[in-house]
């Protein structure tokens, strides 16, 4: 598994406004051989919102 403070870095870089697309942590995921629960988990912890969901959960 990838570095958790590697990933994280990958998310800010991603992220505007401490936002990130959905679409963004799928790709990060897949770079990482992660769960996209694990990017979602990342997420929470540093209080970056994932929008443009595409299952359409997150607004």
């Amino acid at each position: 598994m990838a570095d958790k403070e590697k990933i994280y870095e990958e998310i800010k870089k991603c992220s505007q406004n401490n936002e990130i697309s959905c679409r963004q942590c799928f790709e990060i995921a897949k770079d990482n051989n992660v769960a996209v629960k694990i990017i979602g988990e990342i997420c929470n912890e540093y209080h970056i919102k994932v929008r443009a969901c595409q299952m359409g959960l997150f607004k």
